[in-house]
């Protein structure tokens, strides 16, 4: 966030620490420490926990590396299991030449189901703000225009995608590059099949591994319901079908029959 970029509006002001604080808590997969830390700023500051969930927001200037962000996009974009797969690797890998698959299911799987439950924990906390200020928090936008049901569709996240649109993340907004969360998934979704056929000529138990990463328990249902389906065109699918999205498409359609109507 610039210098001359306006600063949105926040209900509390938390230091710069307190909010990476919460981010670091949020993107680490730390589900104990951020709700200690969201508690003990709602008691500093004499507010309820939603108020400092809505004030969870990057403002540092985009030169000293400040992103815009607010709490929400790091658990959408699976920051938490990116950060803590690192470190078992690095801890754990290099002594083993061939780990066990079971365990590194295992510990995907967790990894995973910790992402989405961060962030409902975080949705279930906004839910007691006004619904201008819910609303507002839920489809914030980063520096880069991305709110976190882009970086959630992006990631094709779908359990995450769920609980932001049923939360009431709108599917209509578009990126500083003019991209919807269907156009990201969408394009994920393709990268994966170009991606495919050089995947093909790896080492088979990695490839074993590597699809382990993106599932989770409610996706693996949908990818057998739709004949393993990719996570990207999961995502995709389920926007699509949503009856946001078909709201959103009536509403549209609509309209164009009321312009033609007046032509």
């Amino acid at each position: 966030m610039s210098a001359s970029t306006p600063k949105p509006s926040v209900p509390i002001a938390l230091s710069a620490e307190a909010v990476d604080d919460l981010i670091y808590d949020a993107r680490a997969g730390d589900l104990e420490a951020l709700n200690a830390d969201i508690a003990a700023l709602a008691s500093q500051h004499s507010c309820n926990e939603s108020q400092i969930v809505a004030s969870a927001i990057d403002m540092a200037d985009e030169s000293e590396g400040g992103s815009g962000s607010c709490v929400l996009h790091f658990p959408a974009a699976n920051g938490n299991a990116g950060m803590l797969l690192e470190r078992w690797l690095t801890g754990h890998v290099i002594h083993l030449p061939c780990p066990s698959t079971s365990l590194i299911f295992s510990l995907f799987f967790n990894l995973i189901l910790t992402r989405a439950e961060i962030l409902n924990i975080l949705l279930q906390k906004l839910s007691s703000a006004d619904a201008a200020q819910r609303s507002a928090f839920i489809n914030h936008r980063n520096n880069s225009g991305n709110t976190p049901l882009h970086w959630a569709a992006l990631n094709t996240h779908l359990e995450c995608v769920k609980a932001l649109v049923q939360a009431g993340a709108d599917l209509d907004i578009k990126n500083d590059a003019g991209h919807d969360a269907v156009f990201l998934a969408e394009r994920t979704a393709w990268a994966a099949v170009e991606d495919n056929g050089e995947a093909e000529d790896e080492n088979a138990q990695t490839q074993e591994i590597e699809m382990t990463v993106g599932e989770t328990e409610g996706e693996d249902k949908s990818a057998e319901d739709a004949g393993e389906m990719s996570a990207g065109r999961q995502v995709v699918e389920w926007l699509l079908n949503s009856d946001v999205a078909a709201s959103l498409e009536k509403g549209a359609t609509e309209g164009e029959g009321q312009a033609s109507g007046s032509a």
